[in-house]
This record gives structure tokens, C-alpha cells and sequence, in this order.
């Protein structure tokens, strides 16, 4: 990528459009960016760097604050960049966040948000619009994102020693971000965690293993030898299980058959007396039964009343429905009743409303255009403020402007008057020169003659020529700068007197604005004093939604008033159906009716009584007569015999089941620990054989090898040793072959896995020696050589992707004279027809040095671009 021309606007220190050319610079090459410390000249790196990817050259700048203070409001704030490509040419424009004045003045705040925003224009003419989209298509085209970008073609101030004199962490932590070596780091990890994943996972199933015959306990000599510690083999271990629970198998089939014997004998015992208990209990049950047939026959009077009562409860409870009914249509009337008042009182307070409200509405249209000519009014005063303002602070730029011109042409005349002076002094002193060489009775130089009777005398003080051109151009200079300062002043008077006829057409203005303002009527001008448009254009609304509310409020009422008078119907004719099915009942009145439905609430209960009595009674009858034909034919007996014999023979099968039980846990702890242990070992032995070939992966890449290098370093310590040789080969002319920087051959420390350390070796003293000893413009040659030779490794390793403009961003002023030179010459190699180098200094030797520079001058009102 090479720039061709690069526009700010309201960008920084530029307040206004400014173009720098790079085509100017006359394909040199290499080109110097100088000015004055905060004049702007890291600001045209920063402006390319956003142009391509939307980020400053830097870390520390934030693209929010870019946008320049000393431009007006209505500037604009962008980047535009015309640059080549592979033979193509390409256009891009970007402009970042800013705030900006309304295009209609409208709401509280006059501003507005400027979202950012890019423009890529392809060499076809294809425009690819949007932040996001155009960075994409930019980092396609370049190969590069905005990292390697200022990695490799932007290097800033702050980072040309940093890999210098970085610690190995460090240069670890820089060299893994550039090259993207933390794979190999997640590798050594990775291989890591799995190693001791592995152990940990071996020795869970080997204790498994342990456990397992711990937990089983075999009495014998034959099974302590060969569970002995440390000794143990879990094939031989399992063999011997085998053979036990076959032994096993056989006793607990034999201890089955004497089990089940012992079962069956007490089952059958258990079922005679169970039959005996049966029959004695339904004697008992039918003597019970008979003694509560008697106590029913005693209350059968005492239900009869009851029945009765029950009988006058039912036919209360069914006139009490009627009764309900009734008294629901009289609630509904009472309710119907109080809306139809509520509805009036609502009806008559919205026609108080809309009273008020008819009143507005007459002075609408007029209040409407007041607010109009009110606010052109409070536009105009804004406008005349903000005029007044700028006509007091033109009126102190020019008062400043005058005083200067003035001091300006009283030094210009005076400097003149020095030069003019000097000058007559150095022609008499001419005079004086040529009068020493005349010398009595041989020809004057000037005339010939032979006779000298008045020679012109020599003054004692007389300017050199040196002297007098520094006269010369000084009283140049001052007349320059009065020529200036009288063009700067002039300026400030143009401006004051077009400001003063805006200020007197914006004042006709606004007292035309308030005459008009002042016309409309005392109650519209009071209306929009005290209220605004929105409250008037609220009111209107809110008239039409009374309207409307008053007569639906109107037509509520009505329908009310209908539905009342129908229901008073219905509640005459409740009324009268109800008192003809109070006679119908029998009741002679209905203060006999309400003594009736006072009893409702024992209804149930009474229901409930009867029906257990009449269900008891049945029950009884029916329990009688089945007991009588069970019991037929039987007798009581005694059970005691029978039980002493069951107990008897549940305490021999008691014994039996313990054994039985015994066996089962000893064949299932056996069988439980020859599967563990065949499972056990199986996974063992396979985890055992894969941990053999990671551990020895582990112990190779984490250092622990006869070199101690861990796999990162080894591949880290490649990219650094490209990186020396690329820097030597700069370096060797910049220090005449004296210096090379090299790689430790040992690590300082024998316990840190790492050897990225530096030295340097001087051929004056054939010693190799720290980089800390080299002086300040030894470390700027080593520290420019390393920063050109990582540039050219991250090029190389990025896809070989074509780098045709280097931008520097560092001072040069530890430099001596020959040191300059040759860093000079170096950054000339660097760059050509086809390459671009670009050096941002203000060292003042680096002028005379590099032919084109773009020049940045810093003033009160912003900085200003010039090519030479």
C-alpha cells in the first residue's frame, strides 16, 4: 500500500481541509514529517492508520477525541485516502462519532450524534459502504489486519528498544503475540495436564484394585500370601477367586434345600392357625352384632319426629332458591340506580370541560402563528448573542493583531537602518582598502596618477561581508514578518466590518420579528406566555376526546334509565310469584316461612342421621344372617398348641437363613472382587501403556530434557535468531562493522527454561558484551536495527505480503553527526521508486539530511501543511 494523498477535515490540529500529496514528494522515497512538539505530526499517521482500519497509530489516542477544536461547528469531521495497490487504485473516506449541528433546529439541543461512518471506492467504481465492511475488504486487499498493520509498516514511538531490552518473559509474551506461538505453549499444557490426567487415572484403578481384596477377607494362608504388600499379582489373585467360589456355589445350593424343608413345614402350620383364629373371631362378631340390633329398635320413635322436621326444612330450602332470585333483581335495580346518578354528575363535569375548553379553541390558529414568530424571535436573539460574542473576541484578535504589525515595522526599521549602515561603512571601508595600496611616486591602482596628495583614511571598524549579508537577511526576515502581520491584520479588519453589517442586518431583524410578535392579541400573547405548542395542540386533542366522551356519557344514560325501569318490572312480578308459592307450601305466613329457613343449616345433619340409622339397621340384619351361615357346624378351639409348635420351628429357620444369608454375601463380596479386578486391571494396563508415550512427550516439551528448553522457547528462540540477522544486516553499516547483536549461547539462570537473552559483540575489542553497556546512539542504531529486522520476520511470516511504505515514528536526536548519516543511509536503502519511508522528527540535522518533508506549522488558530 502506498498513499497518494491523504484530506483531513476538523481532524485534530487541522481546523479546516487540508491535503497533503505524497505524489509531491517526487518518488524519493525516503521523507521527513517535522514541526514543532504538538504540531500535528504523529496526527498524519494516526489519520491513515483510521482511514485503513478505523484505530489510531497508537495505544494511548482514542478516535472519540480526534475531532479538532479550533474548527467551527458546522465542520466536518473525516479522513479521505486516494492510495495504489498492486498497480490499482483505491479511494477511501471515514469519518468518526462526533456531535453536529441540527439540519432543522428542533427539541432542546440544537446538536446532533454524526454516527461513523466509511466509504471504500474499488478500482471499478464499486463502492463498499459501512465501518465493519469496509475494514474487512481493506484487511482482504492488504493481507494484514490493523495489529500486524502498525507492526510491521507503522513503528511508534516508545517501541524501537523495547525488544532490546525486554526480560525473556517479555520478549515470550511480545514474540507469542506477533508469531502466534501460544499454540505450542497450549501444546506443552495439553501435554501436561494430560500426563498427569493419566497417572492420577492409573493409580485410581490400581487402588481400586487394593480396595477391592482389602475389603475381602479370606480366612486361609493360601489367600494372605498372595494379597501380601507389595508382592501382589491380581491375575493370580483372580484365579484363586475363581476356584473359591465354585466351593462356595455348592454349599449354598445344599443350604437352599434344608431351607425351603423348614419353610413348608411352618406354612402349613401357619395356615391351621390362622383358620382357628378366624372361627372364634365370627363368634365373637355375632354376639356384638345382636347386642346392637336391640340398641337400634330403641330409637326408631325418635326418628320418626325427625322426619318430620326434615320434611318442613326441604320445602324451606326450596322457597329459599325463589327468595334469592328475588332479592338478586332488587340489588340489581339499587345498582342500576346509583349509575344512572353517577352517570349525571359525570355528564355534568365534562360540560364544564368542554366549556373551558371552546374558549381555546377560539384563539387556536392565532396562538399556533405566535408560537411560530416566537420562536424565529428566540432564533434571532440566539443568532445576534452568538455574533455579539465573536465581534468582542475579532475585536481583542485585532487589537492584538495591530499591536504586533506595529512592533513588526518598528523592528523592521530599525534592522534597516542597521543594514543600510553597515553597508555604507563596508563601501568607505572598500575606499579605505584600495587608498593602502597607493604608495608615493608609483601609478595610483585607480586613477594612475604619480602624485597622491589626499589619501582616503581607513576606519577602524568595518563589517565583513559575512556581517553584512546577516544585516542583510535579517532586515529581509523583519520586513517579511511586517509584511505578515499588516496581511494578518488586514484580515482581522475585513472580518470585523462583514461581522458588523451581519450584526446590524440580524438586529433590523429581530426588531422586525418583535414588532410583528407584539401585534397579536393581549389573550393569545398571554395564552403562549404561560403555555407551550405542544400544551395548545394537547388541548385541541383533548377537546375532541371530551366531545366524544359526552356523548357516549349521554347515550350510557339513556340506556340506564331503559334498563331501570324494565327491571322495577321483573321485581313487582318476583314479588307476587313468591308470596302465592309461600301459601302453595303451606306456610300461613312469612314469619312462619323465616322460622323455617332459620333451620336450614341442620338439615344436613338431620339427613345425615336418619341415613345412618337406616343404613345401621340393614347392616346389622344382613351381618346377623351372615354370620348364622358361616358359623354352622363349627366350634371354638384353644390355640395356645399350636402357636408353641410354630415358634419352635420359625427359630430353626431363623438359624438356617442366617447361614444362607452368609453364603449369598460371601459369593457376592468374591464375585464382586474378581470383576473388579479384571476390570480393573484391563483399564490399567491399557491407561499404563498410553501414559508411558505422553510422559515422555511431557518431560521433551516442558524443558524437563538434558537441554532444559521447553518446545515454545526451542520454536521462539527460531523466530528470534531471523530476527538478529535481519537486524545485523543493518546494523553491521551503521556501526561500520563493529557491532552484532547475537543470542545468549547460556541461559543466565539454569533453573528458567528460556534463552532469549541478547548480547552484543564488539570486533574493536573482540568481546562480547550486555546491550545495557552500548551509549544512547549505539542503543538508537541496535534498537532501529532490531525494529527494521522484526518488520521484515512478521512480513515474511505473514504470506509474504508486500510492504511498500515503512512509517517511523521516533527521535533521532541521540544521534552524532557520522551515526545520523549512517542511519540515514540505511532508512535510504530501505526505500526507492517502489517504497515509501516515511521519519517523524523535529531533529533539526535530519533537514539538512532528507531532501522532502512534509512541514507542519503550528499556530494560534490550528497547524498548517507545506511540502518543500
Amino acid at each position: 500500500m502506498k498513499p497518494e494523498k491523504l484530506i483531513l477535515c476538523g481532524w485534530g490540529p487541522y481546523k479546516d481541509q487540508t491535503v497533503i500529496d505524497f505524489d509531491k514528494l517526487n518518488n524519493s522515497g525516503l521523507f521527513l514529517v517535522t514541526g514543532q512538539t504538538g504540531a500535528g505530526k504523529t496526527t498524519i499517521f494516526d489519520a491513515i492508520a483510521y482511514a485503513l482500519y478505523g484505530v489510531l497509530s497508537g495505544d494511548v489516542r482514542d478516535k472519540g477525541s480526534v475531532r479538532s477544536d479550533f474548527s467551527g461547528s458546522d465542520t466536518k469531521t473525516y479522513v479521505e485516502l486516494f492510495m495504489s495497490h498492486k498497480n490499482e487504485r483505491y479511494h477511501i473516506s471515514r469519518n468518526p462519532e462526533y456531535m453536529r449541528p441540527k439540519k432543522r433546529k428542533s427539541g432542546e439541543s440544537a446538536f446532533t450524534k454524526e454516527k461513523e461512518n466509511a466509504v471504500l471506492t474499488m478500482p471499478d467504481g464499486f463502492i463498499i459502504a459501512g465501518n465493519q465492511e469496509v475494514t474487512a475488504k481493506i484487511e482482504e486487499l492488504l493481507s494484514m489486519d490493523s495489529r500486524q498493520f502498525r507492526q510491521i509498516s507503522m513503528i511508534a514511538q516508545g517501541e524501537f528498544s523495547k525488544i532490546l531490552f525486554a526480560s525473556s518473559a517479555e520478549k515470550n509474551a511480545i514474540f507469542r503475540e506477533l508469531f502466534g506461538t501460544g499454540i505450542y505453549a497450549q501444546i506443552q499444557s495439553q501435554l501436561k495436564s494430560r500426563s498427569g490426567h493419566l497417572y492420577q487415572e492409573y493409580m485410581v484403578y490400581k487402588n481400586k484394585m487394593e480396595e477391592d481384596i482389602h475389603i475381602l477377607d479370606l480366612q486361609d494362608e493360601e489367600w494372605k500370601a498372595l494379597t501380601m504388600e507389595g508382592s501382589m499379582d491380581p491375575r493370580a489373585v483372580t484365579e484363586y477367586l475363581k476356584k473359591t467360589l465354585k466351593k462356595q456355589e455348592t454349599e449354598l445350593l445344599n443350604q437352599k434345600k434344608k431351607t425351603g424343608a423348614l419353610e413348608c413345614d411352618l406354612l402349613d402350620l401357619q395356615k391351621e392357625i390362622e383358620n382357628i383364629r378366624q372361627i372364634n373371631k365370627r363368634f365373637q362378631e355375632l354376639e356384638e352384632n345382636k347386642k346392637k340390633i336391640e340398641e337400634l329398635n330403641l330409637k326408631q320413635s325418635e326418628m320418626e319426629t325427625l322426619e318430620k322436621q326434615i320434611q318442613i326444612a326441604k320445602k324451606a330450602q326450596v322457597l329459599s332458591l325463589e327468595e334469592k332470585v328475588l332479592l338478586e333483581k332488587e340489588q340489581v335495580v339499587t345498582e342500576t340506580i346509583k349509575r344512572s346518578e353517577f352517570l349525571k354528575k359525570e355528564i355534568e363535569e365534562l360540560c364544564k370541560q368542554k366549556e373551558k375548553l371552546e374558549k381555546i379553541l377560539i384563539i387556536k390558529d392565532k396562538a399556533l402563528e405566535a408560537f411560530a414568530v416566537s420562536e424565529q424571535l428566540q432564533e434571532l436573539e440566539n443568532v445576534f448573542n452568538l455574533q455579539e460574542q465573536k465581534q468582542k473576541q475579532l475585536s481583542v484578535q485585532l487589537l492584538k493583531a495591530r499591536t504586533a504589525y506595529e512592533e513588526a515595522q518598528k523592528e523592521a526599521e530599525k534592522n534597516n537602518r542597521r543594514y543600510e549602515e553597515a553597508d555604507a561603512s563596508y563601501k568607505r571601508a572598500v575606499i579605505g582598502i584600495a587608498a593602502k595600496l597607493v604608495k608615493e611616486g608609483e601609478p595610483c591602482p585607480v586613477c594612475g596618477s604619480l602624485s597622491h596628495p589626499r589619501v582616503a583614511q581607513v576606519e577602524e571598524e568595518i563589517p565583513d561581508e559575512a556581517q553584512l549579508e546577516e544585516l542583510k537577511q535579517k532586515a529581509q526576515e523583519s520586513k517579511d514578518k511586517e509584511g505578515r502581520l499588516y496581511e494578518q491584520a488586514l484580515l482581522f479588519i475585513n472580518e470585523e466590518k462583514y461581522l458588523q453589517e451581519n450584526l446590524q442586518e440580524t438586529k433590523k431583524q429581530r426588531e422586525e420579528t418583535t414588532k410583528r410578535l407584539d401585534s397579536f392579541a393581549v389573550e393569545v400573547l398571554q395564552y403562549i406566555q404561560y403555555h407551550t405548542k405542544a400544551q395548545l395542540e394537547e388541548t385541541t386533542k383533548k377537546a375532541v376526546e371530551v366531545q366524544s366522551v359526552h356523548t357516549e356519557k349521554l347515550r350510557n344514560l339513556e340506556e340506564t334509565n331503559k334498563q331501570l325501569a324494565q327491571k322495577c318490572v321483573e321485581v313487582d312480578e318476583s314479588r307476587l310469584t313468591f308470596a302465592e308459592k309461600l301459601a302453595q307450601n303451606g306456610f300461613e305466613g312469612k314469619e312462619q316461612y323465616k322460622q323455617a329457613v332459620q333451620i336450614l343449616d341442620k338439615l344436613p345433619e338431620w339427613e345425615q342421621q336418619k341415613r345412618v340409622y337406616e343404613d345401621s339397621c340393614m347392616t346389622a340384619k344382613k351381618m346377623q344372617e351372615y354370620l348364622q351361615k358361616i358359623l354352622e357346624g363349627c366350634v371354638n378351639k384353644d390355640e395356645m398348641p399350636y402357636i408353641a409348635q410354630l415358634e419352635e420351628g420359625q427359630s430353626k429357620l431363623k438359624a438356617c437363613r442366617g447361614d444362607l444369608e452368609q453364603l449369598n454375601i460371601r459369593i457376592s463380596q468374591i464375585t464382586r472382587c474378581m470383576d473388579g479386578l479384571e476390570k480393573n486391571y484391563a483399564k490399567a494396563e491399557k491407561i499404563k501403556e498410553e501414559y508411558g508415550i505422553v510422559k515422555d512427550l511431557d518431560d521433551l516439551a516442558n524443558g524437563n530434557n538434558a537441554k532444559r528448553l521447553v518446545l515454545e522457547q526451542y520454536v521462539l528462540a527460531g523466530y528470534f535468531e531471523n530476527i538478529l540477522k535481519a537486524a545485523n544486516l543493518r546494523l553491521k553499516n551503521m556501526t561500520d562493522g563493529r557491532y552484532e547483536l547475537l543470542r545468549a549461547g547460556q541461559v543466565s539462570d539454569g533453573r528458567k527454561k528460556d534463552n532469549l537473552e541478547v548480547e552484543v559483540m564488539d570486533y574493536y575489542t573482540g568481546r562480547k558484551r550486555s546491550v545495557k553497556t552500548l551509549s544512547g546512539g549505539e542503543t538508537f542504531k541496535a534498537s532501529l536495527a532490531m525494529a527494521l529486522g522484526m518488520s521484515d520476520c512478521i512480513q515474511a511470516e505473514s504470506g509474504g505480503m508486500e510492504i511498500e511504505t515503512l512509517f517511523i515514528d521516533e527521535g533521532f536526536g541521540a544521534l552524532d553527526e557520522e551515526s545520523l548519516e549512517q542511519a540515514c543511509e540505511t532508512l535510504q536503502s530501505l526505500a526507492g521508486k517502489n517504497h515509501m519511508v516515511g521519519v517523524i522528527s523535529h531533529v533539526m540535522q535530519l533537514r539538512e539530511r532528507i531532501e522532502h518533508q512534509i512541514v507542519i506549522e503550528k499556530r494560534n488558530n490550528g497547524s498548517y501543511v507545506r511540502i518543500v
